[in-house]
């Protein structure tokens, strides 16, 4: 009887194994500890997930023309946005995802804006050939062809939203992707 048991006893341990899986950090690792982050509660989830491994699905709503480096998720409802970068494996989003269901694995980063970036940021817009690297992204339309006074606003609008925070910065959260996934 316990010969006809082993080889079941040794599927079912396989099986186990194989949902278990986690997410792997570079070293090849099990994380444990990924959530999963859906796109309408990602600001109310992102201070508690901050250098943590993520996952997160919607619909690539813009890609950056400047390299491709960013990419805009969306839910079903286009309210709520959630930038995703790339990561050191990913060389850039092609334009092919947009409008494609996306699943992506990667770590939620916050980029903290304070007084000091806000005077950074301005001092570039008004060199003569500013960087696009520079400021807030939004993955609003147009965002990419502003002009400088359109980034002055922003960065304007930013200083108020700062002082009425009552705190010394706001927070931009985003996903540093390490891979995903098209869902199609």
């Amino acid at each position: 009887m316990s010969k006809k048991l082993f080889p079941l006893l040794i599927f079912i341990l396989f099986a186990i194994a194989a949902c278990n899986q986690g997410t792997k950090d570079s070293a090849g690792a099990i994380k444990n500890d990924t959530t999963v982050i859906k796109i309408l509660t990602f600001e109310k989830q992102a201070d508690s997930c901050i250098d943590k491994p993520v996952i997160i699905e919607g619909t690539a709503l813009h890609i950056c023309k400047h390299g491709g480096k960013r990419m805009f998720l969306v839910d079903e409802t286009d309210s709520v946005r959630v930038e995703i970068t790339t990561g050191p494996k990913i060389a850039k989003f092609e334009d092919a995802l947009l409008g494609s269901r996306v699943r992506v694995f990667g770590t939620l980063k916050e980029e903290r804006i304070d007084a000091k970036y806000l005077n950074e940021w301005e001092a570039e817009v008004k060199k003569p050939e500013g960087s696009h690297n520079v400021g807030v992204h939004t993955g609003a339309k147009g965002h990419e062809d502003q002009g400088v006074q359109d980034k002055l606003d922003q960065i304007n609008a930013l200083r108020e939203d700062l002082k009425n925070s009552g705190k010394d910065h706001l927070s931009n959260f985003s996903i540093e992707a390490d891979h995903f996934i098209e869902l199609k």
